[in-house]
């Protein structure tokens, strides 16, 4: 008995020391997320992808670098919406024209201060029929993924991408 009740203590002073030795795990609040979030996505073709966004407060919105006014101006969809909880946002955008429509959602993580790992998937459908299954819809869709960056405005964003 006296042997069982020394392993119990010394499990106990075991788990207390690696609690005490663990480096911390990076905890997001809402304003973590809050700044101007810009990297490259791939995709498994090596197709890339440029994603800009900005999170204010919980919500995102998309950005584009217009390169004949050297600015980044605000992207706009038909819908759009933001869920942040914990360490994970999510940011979906909708849009249609003509015979099309797409959704891309982009599912972001918070890794440490300043740095984001985005994943997003981009679906395209085409109110047309498809060339090899005929009877159905034209549907289409992409994976793309990698870092984001914090940067500290707009202002600053754009100044890099114009050199």
């Amino acid at each position: 008995m006296k042997n069982f009740f020394n392993l119990k203590i010394a499990l106990v002073m075991s788990c207390f020391f690696l609690l005490l030795s663990a480096k911390a795990q990076h905890i997001a609040t809402s304003s973590s997320y809050d700044g101007i979030w810009a990297g490259v996505l791939k995709n498994d073709n090596g197709d890339k992808l440029v994603s800009i966004i900005r999170i204010s407060s919980g919500t995102a919105s998309r950005y584009s670098y217009n390169t004949e006014t050297k600015k980044l101006e605000r992207s706009s969809f038909l819908k759009e919406g933001s869920m942040l909880l914990g360490n994970n946002l999510s940011f979906t955008w909708m849009n249609k024209g003509g015979i099309w429509s797409e959704t891309q959602t982009h599912m972001i993580a918070y890794l440490k201060p300043n740095v984001l790992y985005c994943r997003l998937i981009r679906q395209v459908n085409n109110a047309s029929e498809d060339e090899n299954t005929p009877g159905i819809n034209n549907e289409w869709s992409t994976y793309y993924q990698g870092k984001l960056d914090r940067y500290e405005s707009i202002d600053k964003l754009e100044q890099i991408l114009r050199n």
